[in-house]
């Protein structure tokens, strides 16, 4: 592993952090069952859900953390013990907790939690300010919200710390792991 197949690494995990900031889309629809029977549906157009929003970030995070393998590859060819890697892990909650996620993404479960904390992605979401929204039809069973300008949405993501409850933001946290794999690229 050579530094330019590593930036070029990092580089794919810049190009999908923009991706995962990118609010524009095709747009989304939500059912809801009213106490009545009826169904009644929220079309979004224009904005990305919450459910493709969570599904990039995952992706996201499985990235950043697969930064290790990576760097443990680019030591070894450079004759850097590798296992000084693994302890820039150990020294990092923000690194643990992306660990967390990202494993529970790849595996479905998270028996062993590097963090210790078995960290989870929550609270996955998109807040439309009023200015953003051309327009709102509002019919019999359905509301239909017009975006006209997503990029100025903003969209939120937790990380649950099962330990405490504490609640982390997902984006800082990737944020301060990426600072965290660029301080030990070249030790």
């Amino acid at each position: 592993m050579t530094l330019p197949e590593l930036q070029q690494f990092r580089e794919r995990i810049e190009r999908t952090m923009r991706i995962v900031q990118r609010m524009a889309d095709t747009g989304y629809i939500e059912s809801h069952v009213l106490t009545d029977g009826n169904t009644h549906e929220y079309h979004f157009c224009g904005i990305k859900s919450p459910e493709q929003l969570e599904d990039e970030l995952l992706n996201l995070f499985v990235l950043v953390w697969s930064m290790k393998d990576y760097l443990k590859e680019f030591y070894k060819a450079n004759g850097i013990d590798p296992s000084s890697v693994e302890k820039a892990v150990d020294d990092n909650l923000a690194l643990q907790l992306i660990s967390d996620i990202a494993n529970r993404a790849k595996h479905g479960n998270l028996v062993k939690s590097r963090s210790r904390q078995f960290a989870t992605l929550v609270n996955v979401g998109i807040t439309i300010p009023q200015p953003s929204i051309q327009k709102i039809t509002v019919g019999a069973f359905f509301v239909e919200v017009d975006v006209k300008d997503a990029e100025n949405a903003a969209f939120r993501a937790d990380i649950q710390c099962s330990s405490n409850g504490e609640m982390l933001d997902a984006f800082t946290t990737l944020q301060l792991g990426l600072k965290a794999w660029e301080q030990i690229i070249v030790p």
